[in-house]
């Protein structure tokens, strides 16, 4: 695992996935009257977690990249 330089990569997605799926969780609870939004709140927050992680990962790693030019 030392040599895998996508370690921060998976880092990132896997915080990701467990802000969004506690957040989507919450949010499934204060919806229970709709069942829709119950049903598919876990998803939408794991997808948005995802999202959320991948690109804080693209802006980080673009910095890292602009420092290591200058």
């Amino acid at each position: 695992m030392k040599n895998n330089k996508d370690n921060d990569h998976s880092n990132y997605l896997v915080i990701g996935m467990i802000i969004g799926l506690l957040v989507g969780v919450i949010f499934s609870i204060i919806m229970r009257d709709n069942i829709f939004f119950a049903i598919s709140g876990t998803g939408f927050g794991i997808s948005f977690g995802l999202l959320i992680a991948d690109i804080i990962w693209c802006i980080k790693n673009q910095q890292n990249k602009y420092n290591k030019i200058k």
